[in-house]
């Protein structure tokens, strides 16, 4: 019987962390009986997105899964700061592959596969993991329009067996079924400049710690 560990990797600037992030986590470590899931926020982005200082960003994941099958990493955080280094999923991915022999996941969203063949070394990435992929369309995976790269891709990498998963270490392609949630951080940093509430939004800890900070 296999002794490795079943690990999610899901990265993002979470700035902030909001209900569709908290439901992908659970639907993922349901769907696939993960062991644990650790979240990973952006250092400094490879698409120079402006990010919240990353103190708060920290500090709301904290907040928000403070339960023992999640984990907030500060890898990324912790390379930017100290080196001045753009996050790169190659590179955290790279990191968990060669720290044990345990299976990593990396949750990715169909609006970030749709650009996927753009990112630093793409090719590479299902040599280190696996991707469990959120559909955030109305079509399904296979009626998308991709780029010829990305549909070739799907077409050599997909399964849609749990078994597959468990029984290889990377290089495959799963979609996590779950009803689609419209939430996007820029409607909540919208709602706060509106005076709005963020009811369904975002969880209560974390709205009370934005207004109490002063953020967005």
């Amino acid at each position: 019987m296999s002794t490795k560990k079943l690990i999610g990797l899901y990265g993002g600037a979470f700035d902030p962390i909001h209900n569709a992030h908290i439901e992908i986590a659970k639907r993922c470590i349901d769907e696939i009986n993960l062991n644990k899931l650790i979240l990973i926020p952006t250092g400094r982005s490879a698409f120079k997105k402006s990010l919240t200082i990353s103190k708060h960003r920290l500090a709301m994941l904290n907040l928000a899964f403070n339960s023992p099958e999640y984990e907030v990493s500060r890898i990324e955080i912790d390379n930017s700061e100290n080196t001045e280094n753009l996050s790169y999923s190659f590179g955290t991915l790279k990191y968990f592959f060669y720290r044990d022999e345990n299976i990593y996941f990396f949750i990715l969203g169909t609006d970030a596969l749709a650009n996927f063949h753009q990112w630093f070394k793409w090719k590479e990435i299902l040599s280190l993991c696996h991707i469990l992929l959120i559909n955030r369309s109305d079509d399904d995976i296979f009626s998308q329009k991709w780029h010829p790269k990305i549909k070739e891709l799907i077409k050599v990498h997909w399964t849609n067996q749990i078994d597959n998963l468990k029984s290889n270490r990377v290089g495959m392609i799963y979609s996590v079924t779950m009803p689609r949630i419209n939430i996007a951080s820029h409607s909540i940093k919208d709602n706060i400049k509106n005076k709005k509430s963020l009811q369904s939004l975002v969880p209560t800890q974390i709205e009370n710690y934005i207004k109490k900070n002063s953020l967005y």
